[in-house]
């Protein structure tokens, strides 16, 4: 093995144990925040997701009639300007006016002076300081914004991302628990008209899982026996439809994600019952392109009215 060989190998392994170690220190971060932000952010959110899924029903009945991409349109056009003008507030427009007004003139003092070196450093310093300023100053406002663009994205996601099952169609019903595999031979679903287990229930990887069929549309509670009794919607019926294939615990993150039922009573945070709701097939509105959607058209309906509302950004 060669010299050059063995630097390079010398300092691929430099690189993964310091890549490691920035992942290891940003764990810890993460589990520290997730400790101080969770006693408030998980009681938030039980109080904010109920009413923000009923205010969603009551706009997504207004669509009803139209197309499932009228809604998503006018809806990410309103979140635009909503957020424009919320911009326009929260931020210190006069100071993001002056760096941009800094880096302007010194990338002009670069062009005039680039055979001056002293002059063309100092400029670029003072172009480096005013985007940090500029920054700064643009991500108050964001933060701000930051939980209620989740809660809007949330409840979008539980009518663009998901479809509701069909009549006669199948799915898999689980319960995650770290214990539900010692328990799997007392687990039980309660009969509903509305579904018939086929198989089930089936203990694997700490889970326990029925395949169900469908039998007719509506929204039904099923209620699990799995140590616990909890209680899940299943949504039987045509998109476009609120569907919440993900019932969690108490944790808030998967409350943040998954907001349309109450996260599960006496539930530590590692279990939820989940439902393997099919995506919906869409190129506008299905899964994954709405966000490509929503976010497009936010943000050109952002930049377009700029002007009118005096926004800089």
């Amino acid at each position: 093995m060669t010299f050059l060989e063995r630097s390079l190998i010398a300092v691929a392994q430099a690189v993964l144990a310091f890549w490691a170690l920035v992942k290891t220190i940003f764990a810890w971060i993460g589990a520290g925040l997730d400790t101080i932000l969770q006693p408030v952010l998980s009681q938030l959110l039980r109080l904010l997701n109920p009413i923000c899924t009923i205010v969603a029903d009551a706009v997504y009945k207004l669509f009803q009639p139209f197309p499932p991409w009228v809604g998503l349109v006018v809806i990410s056009a309103a979140a635009g300007v909503v957020m424009l003008i919320a911009f326009r507030y929260l931020s210190h427009q006069k100071e993001i006016a002056r760096a941009k007004d800094d880096i302007k003139a010194n990338l002009l003092a670069l062009k005039l002076f680039k055979d001056d070196l002293r002059v063309a450093l100092r400029a670029q310093v003072r172009i480096l300081w005013a985007l940090i300023r500029l920054q700064r100053y643009i991500l108050v406002p964001v933060l701000w914004m930051a939980l209620p663009t989740m809660l809007l994205l949330a409840q979008m996601a539980m009518r663009y991302q998901w479809r509701p099952l069909l009549p006669g169609e199948q799915f898999l019903l689980k319960v995650h628990s770290p214990s539900s595999g010692a328990r799997a031979s007392g687990a039980r679903i309660e009969p509903n008209e509305g579904i018939e287990v086929e198989v089930g229930p089936i203990a694997a990887s700490g889970d326990v899982a029925w395949r169900i069929r469908t039998v007719k549309p509506g929204r039904h509670t099923i209620h699990v026996h799995a140590g616990s009794v909890w209680e899940k919607e299943i949504v039987v019926g045509e998109p476009i439809q609120r569907v919440s294939p993900f019932r969690p615990g108490p944790n808030w993150i998967t409350q943040l994600l998954y907001p349309i039922e109450t996260p599960l009573e006496l539930a530590s945070s590692k279990e939820a019952v989940e439902i393997s709701y099919p995506e919906l097939k869409s190129y506008i509105h299905g899964s994954g392109y709405w966000v490509l959607t929503f976010f497009v058209v936010s943000m050109l309906t952002a930049i377009v009215l700029k002007p009118l509302f005096k926004v800089r950004f």
